[in-house]
């Protein structure tokens, strides 16, 4: 057990061991590991990556739904790979 336990009990004024759970038994206790310092982070306002993202996003919000469900269709089939598949409906 080394060093990553301790024992938390205490004597009373007659000398016996007493401890919080009153039948005698001994707890151990795991030591709490250090925390490091928090790291200071100081992120700029803007970046040329958050410029794309608010233009993309922009772009996004004028699709109508069938573009966006085919640009959902494409970026799938580029992840996942394969082949575009022509939906024909509801996949239940």
């Amino acid at each position: 057990m080394g060093d990553q336990f301790s024992v938390k009990c205490s004597t009373n004024v007659n000398g016996f061991i007493d401890n919080a759970f009153g039948k005698g038994e001994i707890q151990f206790v795991m030591k709490q590991p250090q925390r490091a310092a928090q790291k200071k982070l100081d992120y700029p306002e803007e970046t040329p990556g958050s410029r794309l993202a608010a233009k993309a996003r922009k772009l996004a919000s004028k699709l109508t739904p069938e573009e966006e469900a085919e640009h959902f269709r494409r970026g799938m089939a580029r992840i996942y790979g394969g082949q575009l598949k022509e939906i024909t409906g509801a996949r239940h």
